[in-house]
């Protein structure tokens, strides 16, 4: 009887090392942060020194103007529009490279190695140069406009408002692209050769299979590739913070720097608490809609 019951229990005692390590990485600190959303901290305090703050952490954030302004931003500008970008130019390169002119001339390899340099360079690394070259001064992408004689001066891409967020997401779309073009590729390759033979026998042109074979299938990669990189454009804070600090202004300000803001510039951990947890609600609303969308539409399918 204790032999049966050690070999029940062994699942869960393998599994428990793990379980522990995620207890103490993520839901301990989870907690934490949900509890200090509703307190006054400084980071010069200790945890014990922490006063009780009810609601006012979310009503005076709210109050203040800056946040809606920096949930726009991050909803539009720093999550709709790149992901959206990604997808489309992501598709269409995921298309190119599968096609039969690389596998005939044998540059799929190639095509491959080239459209994963940009997701090699570290993310500061990245933005560092794409700093140089945007620069309004020294940049090469100022210096080569000025040689054809496009503009007359240079343009500061990110240092004046109209230009500041295109030049952001020019960076993000570059820099990340990679992954959702790889993991395409990967849901093109697993669809069988053998339906689109069946549809071409049944007559059905290239839009056609498309539409009926390639579609279907790719649509559990897509709604994949669109969940995680929602979640993590959402989240980012690299980009912004490295590449404008927020501004010029505040005319670039995510959620996530206010956050880092809030904590470390106006030393109040309860504030950036409270930005985190208003940012961990809204991802967790929109993944519950979207599989629940997603869902829907595989079942009635």
């Amino acid at each position: 009887m204790i032999a049966s019951r050690l070999r029940s229990a062994q699942p869960y005692l393998l599994s428990a090392p793990a379980l522990l390590v995620i207890g103490l990485l993520f839901l301990i600190p989870s907690v934490y942060n949900v509890v200090l959303a509703f307190q006054h901290l400084t980071p010069y305090q200790s945890p014990g020194e922490a006063e009780a703050a009810g609601l006012e952490n979310f009503t005076d954030l709210w109050s203040s103007g800056d946040l809606p302004h920096a949930a726009l931003n991050t909803v539009l500008w720093l999550t709709a529009a790149t992901v959206v970008l990604r997808l489309g130019i992501g598709l269409g390169l995921a298309l190119a490279l599968e096609s039969p002119i690389l596998r005939r001339w044998r540059l799929r390899g190639v095509s491959r190695t080239i459209i994963l340099i940009p997701w090699m360079v570290p993310q500061v690394v990245a933005i560092a140069a794409w700093r140089w070259i945007l620069d309004g001064s020294t940049g090469v992408l100022n210096q080569a406009l000025t040689g054809l004689g496009l503009i007359d001066q240079g343009v500061p891409f990110l240092a004046q408002t109209s230009t500041v967020w295109w030049s952001i997401i020019a960076i993000i779309v570059w820099r990340e692209l990679p992954f959702v073009v790889m993991v395409l590729v990967a849901g093109l390759q697993s669809i069988p050769a053998e339906q689109y033979e069946a549809a071409a026998v049944d007559g059905a042109g290239r839009w056609a299979s498309w539409r009926s074979v390639t579609v279907p299938h790719l649509r559990p990669v897509l709604t994949v590739v669109v969940l995680v990189t929602v979640i993590q454009t959402f989240n980012n804070f690299v980009y912004v913070w490295l590449t404008t600090g927020g501004g010029p202004g505040n005319a670039t300000a995510v959620l996530a720097t206010e956050l880092y803001s809030a904590a470390f510039f106006d030393n109040d951990l309860g504030a950036g608490a409270a930005i985190g947890l208003l940012m961990t609600a809204i991802m967790a609303i929109f993944a519950v809609v979207y599989l629940r969308v997603t869902s829907t539409k595989g079942d009635s399918r």
